[in-house]
């Protein structure tokens, strides 16, 4: 589930990711600072969303968290920059398409990263909430359709 989750937060990152990419480029902005502005606006949104939807925070005092985290993000920011690179200066690949590959890529180690390095490996306190009454509501309709379905069968069999 929580990678499934994660998807979702990864999903909208990317689209904050090649958006902001593209606007600047637009802008004609040079593509690494244009990668790197956009890979930092994405890990901004990814945070906020990863913290809300799938990662449960305080595995660690909150300064070592953060140290933790900016070293995953450093590394994410350091591999999307190689790999940006690579693509549109070595393989002569266009920019926006490389930033498109390379951000999946980079979305397997930073999802890796936080789960390994810096959170919890489970879901926010919220989420589980959430999901539980979901489950609830879901067996609690079931029960009701099955009780239905039983009363039905009884009465024309009557």
């Amino acid at each position: 589930m929580q990678f499934f989750l994660y998807l979702i937060v990864g999903g909208l990152s990317f689209v904050v990711d090649i958006g902001v990419f593209v606007l600047l480029r637009m802008a004609d902005i040079a593509v690494i600072p244009a990668s790197v502005i956009s890979f930092i606006a994405a890990t901004s949104v990814n945070y906020l969303l990863s913290i809300a939807l799938a990662f449960q925070s305080r595995r660690f005092r909150r300064h070592i968290e953060l140290v933790r985290f900016l070293a995953v993000v450093f590394v994410g920011l350091a591999l999307n920059t190689m790999l940006v690179c690579l693509f549109v200066y070595s393989f002569s690949i266009y920019p926006t398409i490389a930033k498109v590959i390379a951000v999946p890529i980079v979305f397997v180690w930073n999802y890796l990263g936080r789960r390994m390095l810096v959170s919890h490996n489970q879901l926010p306190t919220p989420m589980l909430q959430w999901l539980s009454s979901a489950r609830e509501g879901r067996r609690t309709a079931a029960a009701r359709s099955a009780a239905r379905q039983a009363l039905r069968s009884s009465s024309r069999g009557a």
